[in-house]
């Protein structure tokens, strides 16, 4: 069996750290409400709170992906998960702004980037026929944790105030620390085989723009960071992530708002956030199941799903009745939990399993930078317009352009065969 019972047990601790790490930071959104009011509606200031914490625990992967090759993936998921516990409880402590984006911004953000990564990796190590499909499980875990801990904290906050629920939300936390313990990595023998295994998949349609992983193995480990971005593919693949995730950003921190605005409780408003989580959770499955089978392009099934999401934020507050917005955040939770499933091996397909560890570091940089520019700016234009709709509106815009900019590839490709062609020609 590929990956053995190690595989399966990288797969769980993976997917459950997911579940804990994304399903802290998608609680900024029902948190948001409470502190909106508790700071007086100071938009921007609560916005930078999130923000912070996205951008730093996305925005964390090369610092994360260096310290891989000096520490064990385990310690340094280990590291990360006491941070997460000791940003949590500072927050109720110190119920300042500027405290708080220390504590939940940095602390959180940067002990949730050093266990989710290396875990996500690991995932990915254990498999090759099935990496698709094992990535997409442990992806989500993001979705299930966006789908539960939204709930979780509004029921919490309903007992014990926003200050009080964070000490239960660190307890849970704690268990990090348990599956972070699980983390072990595949011995070299499977590296071995996973390594030379590796081809890239016909159903790609971007064989030209993945490395040959014959060259990428006599590139020294210093010069991989730069070596990275010479890839056209991974280049375009970075600015598409940057897109999307300062439009989700902009989902997860602002639309429980939206919805007490527009009249439903705050408990209401945590169980429709539950409910796009869960779709987020459905698509991740989705995408790595059908990532798995050859005949599907897993690019343009990226390059769709950013779009189906686009339009489905897009036209989201336009609308009151309540079983439309359950509708268009099930849609749009389905297709970026879809987008999320994909995220590994559209990245394996462009740069190859060798340069994986410091591609998903750079990776997670592109999305930290989106979800630090997303919410501030959805605040700026709030306080501007004194509502959300034309944030949310923004947001869907984002991650429409995320999936069109995509189209640059198969372009270039086109491009470049054609020229070739022409070559030919004339020197025949």
């Amino acid at each position: 069996m590929e990956g053995g019972k190690w595989g399966l047990v990288i797969i769980l601790a993976a997917f459950m750290i997911q579940v804990l790490a994304f399903g802290v930071t998608s609680t900024v959104g029902v948190y948001n409400i409470d502190l909106l009011d508790y700071f007086d509606g100071a938009t921007v200031g609560v916005s930078l709170i999130g923000s912070i914490n996205y951008g730093v625990f996305l925005g964390s992967g090369p610092i994360v992906s260096f310290l891989m090759t000096r520490f064990s993936y385990r310690k340094i998921a280990l590291f990360g998960s006491v941070l997460v516990v000791i940003g949590l409880l500072g927050m109720p402590i110190l119920p300042y702004i500027p405290a708080m984006c220390v504590c939940f911004g940095l602390l959180t953000g940067f002990g949730s980037s050093c266990a989710y990564i290396p875990s996500h990796v690991l995932s990915g190590l254990y498999y090759d026929k099935h990496r698709s499909l094992a990535t997409g499980v442990a992806t989500s875990g993001s979705g299930l944790g966006g789908a539960i801990m939204p709930i979780i904290t509004g029921v919490l906050i309903e007992y014990y105030t926003w200050k009080g629920s964070l000490i239960f939300v660190a307890g849970l936390c704690l268990h990090l620390i348990v599956f972070s313990a699980l983390l072990r990595e595949p011995p070299p023998l499977l590296m071995k085989e996973t390594s030379i295994t590796h081809v890239v998949p016909l159903n790609s349609k971007s064989a030209y723009e993945a490395v040959d992983v014959s060259k990428a193995k006599k590139i020294p480990n210093s010069s991989r960071h730069i070596y990275i971005f010479t890839n056209y593919g991974f280049d375009v693949y970075f600015a598409s992530n940057i897109m999307w995730n300062a439009g989700t950003a902009i989902v997860n921190a602002f639309v429980p708002e939206f919805l007490t605005e527009k009249g439903l409780s705050p408990m209401e408003a945590a169980w429709y956030a539950g409910i796009y989580g869960f779709g987020c959770f459905v698509g991740g499955v989705l995408g790595g199941v059908f990532g798995n089978f050859r005949w599907v392009n897993r690019q343009v099934l990226y390059t769709a799903s950013n779009i189906v999401m686009g339009v489905s934020l897009s036209a989201f507050p336009y609308f009151e009745q309540k079983p439309l917005y359950l509708v268009f955040l099930i849609i749009s939770g389905i297709a970026f939990g879809i987008i999320l499933g994909l995220l590994i091996v559209v990245l394996t397909d462009l740069i190859g399993v060798e340069s994986l560890g410091n591609g998903l570091g750079y990776l997670m940089l592109s999305n930290g930078l989106g979800t630090f520019i997303g919410p501030p700016v959805a605040g700026l234009i709030k306080e501007a317009t004194g509502s959300f709709k034309e944030a949310i509106v923004l947001s869907g815009v984002l991650c429409v352009f995320g999936g069109l900019i995509m189209i640059l590839m198969p372009c270039r490709w086109n491009c470049c065969s054609q020229k070739k062609t022409e070559h030919l020609v004339y020197n025949n």
